[in-house]
């Protein structure tokens, strides 16, 4: 069933996908639905070259989860920023930590508009070693305040999003990147004044488009 609505997302038109993105106001309207398919349909939109479907076991405020997401792989965003030149654009995301908080729910990419945003930010610093194909992903602290980088610990209406703002993300493409394999460990700032809180996790996946 899964494969089945994989092949209806990838299958629209650039047409379908630019009136999906065009619908969508804003970066808390981005991802109304959250289901598998609309997830795949937005990263499709964003030009995505690679999209990984991964596992993420990890812990976050000490308690260990583990979740399904994907991991998209893009050409280079925004060529004029403060924090360098992104070789290309990377997302994680796993569920919608805005409008569904659960546990382990999280957005982290290195470009806003890989999150929904028309504002095309650069928001991290990225480097790519093509000798061991390992891509390093650090948020960058000035603009962590815009909150496209956030994960949860709990679910709930009332569950608090942490916005990232340190830490690091280590992902290596495997078997000529038909697979993925890496870890992420970051730091957020709660948004409701909660202190901050440390999210770790392990990623592995393989290529699905």
């Amino acid at each position: 069933m899964l494969k089945n609505k994989q092949s209806e997302v990838f299958n629209k038109t650039p047409d379908q996908i630019s009136n999906v993105v065009a619908r969508r106001l804003s970066l808390f309207t981005a991802f109304l639905v959250t289901s598998v398919v609309s997830t795949l349909a937005f990263m499709s939109s964003a030009s995505a070259q690679l999209v990984y479907q991964v596992t993420i076991r990890g812990n976050v405020l000490q308690r260990p989860f583990q979740r399904t997401g994907f991991v998209v792989v893009s050409p280079t965003v925004t060529r004029v920023t403060q924090n360098g030149v992104n070789p290309f654009e990377v997302a994680l995301a796993s569920g919608n930590p805005y409008t569904s908080p659960d546990r382990g729910a999280i957005w982290f990419a290195t470009n806003n508009r890989l999150v929904g945003s028309r504002a095309s930010l650069d928001l991290a610093y990225v480097n790519y070693n093509p000798g061991t194909a390992v891509v390093t992903i650090q948020p960058d602290s000035r603009i962590a305040a815009t909150g496209s980088n956030i994960f949860t610990a709990v679910p709930g209406i009332t569950a608090t999003p942490y916005q990232i703002y340190g830490g690091y993300m280590q992902l290596q493409f495997q078997n000529n990147f038909q697979r993925i394999a890496g870890q992420i460990d970051v730091v957020g700032r709660g948004l409701t004044f909660s202190p901050s809180n440390r999210y770790t996790a392990i990623i592995s996946g393989v290529r699905v488009q």
